[in-house]
């Protein structure tokens, strides 16, 4: 595997609560705002179920580091008391590095950051989506600019130092209304340590299906304005959409290929390799009916016992080929500052002199020579401002390699 930057955690938990104070028109992740009490206490003792199914497949972690990232859905929706337990079990068996909550700044409570941070979260992400009232309200999210602010200062006051604000770029002209410098500027000024930032993309389940909300020459200009002003607040980049000032372990172990366990249904997770299966096991919580993913509310069952059970099925892929554990790790390293290291290439391609080769490559070498990717001795890279264009470069590394 790929050394990991500066962090101990080598497997991660992830857990997705699909509990929504109400439905985004853009969101595509697998949530759900008709729920009642009982669905929610049946949801979280079936997650501990599948928590202590899944330590008990890896004992080789036992004692070790991980990292633990409660997603949704908004998590921020519930009391500390909820995940306690989680953490309790997680103590007995791990050293927890990072534990991530997310949150959404609509139904977030002054004082429950305070709990969330004494049971032992110590990062916290932020549903902000923009700091603009327009931009707000056409991605249909029920806060103001000033909660998004509120929050921040509320979690500083806990104690939270890494506090991660998600943002939405590039929507059609005339809906942002204030620059993307500015906003990322105040959310710097008011205490955020980073941002997530992710160009809106139209998908199919959505309700934004058939809307004209997203603009990519838009996305590729505020991109580079993103760049510019993370690089003098000092939000390093750690990934295409991830800037921050501190580290980001948890989002590290999906980067750069690591082991992780996804709980809860629509969560996805890769078993650790095995002297059978060295590249691991991908698998995904919860069945495919197309009721499951239907546009806005999923029809997710949580109460009855032998629904239950059937929704939150393990179904898990064919083992990984080592071609397909090659072309993935593609993908997330182009992704990364550093890019491929080319003794791991050499090593996956099955051939020699991969410098060569890649220089040989018209299209490659002239984006060298215009300095779009970044080649080196030990690595190959896209530059920055490359990155926004990563998926394209992917098919091209991959035909060639």
């Amino acid at each position: 595997m790929i050394e990991l930057p500066l962090q101990k955690s080598k497997i991660g938990f992830y857990f997705h609560i699909p509990f929504c104070p109400h439905i985004c028109p853009y969101c595509d992740f697998i949530k759900t705002s008709k729920f009642t009490k009982k669905d929610v206490t049946s949801f979280f003792e079936e997650l501990t179920i599948q928590l202590e199914y899944f330590i008990s497949k890896i004992p080789e972690y036992t004692k070790q580091h991980i990292t633990v990232y409660f997603g949704g859905g908004t998590p921020g929706l519930f009391e500390a008391s909820y995940y306690e337990n989680f953490f309790n079990i997680l103590r007995k068996n791990y050293i927890i590095e990072e534990a991530t909550l997310e949150t959404n700044p609509y139904t977030n409570i002054e004082r429950r950051f305070e709990d969330y941070y004494n049971i032992g979260f110590n990062r916290i992400t932020l549903g902000a989506q923009s700091l603009c009232l327009n931009t707000l309200k056409t991605l249909g999210r029920k806060h103001k600019p000033e909660h998004i602010l509120n929050n921040i200062a509320w979690a500083r006051k806990s104690g939270f130092e890494n506090i991660q604000v998600d943002l939405i770029y590039g929507l059609k002209k005339g809906v942002r209304t204030i620059s993307i410098q500015d906003e990322i500027k105040k959310l710097h000024d008011t205490g955020a340590s980073g941002i997530s930032a992710y160009a809106l993309t139209i998908e199919n389940r959505t309700l934004f299906a058939k809307s004209d909300y997203a603009n990519e020459d838009i996305a590729a200009h505020e991109y580079l304005e993103i760049l510019k002003i993370c690089s003098l607040l000092n939000f390093r980049q750690h990934e295409t959409s991830n800037f921050s000032s501190l580290e980001t372990f948890h989002n590290n172990i999906y980067w750069y290929g690591y082991p992780y366990i996804g709980i809860g249904t629509g969560a996805h997770g890769l078993l650790p390799p095995t002297q059978e299966n060295p590249f691991g096991i991908r698998y995904k919580i919860g069945n495919d009916s197309e009721k499951t993913y239907a546009p806005g509310n999923d029809q997710l069952i949580f109460s009855d016992k032998i629904n239950r059970m059937k929704n939150f099925s393990v179904v898990y892929e064919s083992p990984r080929s080592q071609r397909e554990y090659f072309e993935e790790m593609i993908f997330t390293l182009l992704r990364t500052p550093k890019g491929i290291p080319l003794n791991w290439l050499n090593k996956y391609s099955n051939k020699e002199n991969i410098n060569e080769i890649l220089k040989q490559n018209l299209k490659i070498k002239r984006a060298i020579h215009e300095g779009k990717i970044l080649l080196s001795e030990v690595s190959i890279a896209l530059s920055p401002e490359e990155k926004i264009r990563g998926d394209s470069w992917v098919a091209d590394f991959i035909s060639l390699i």
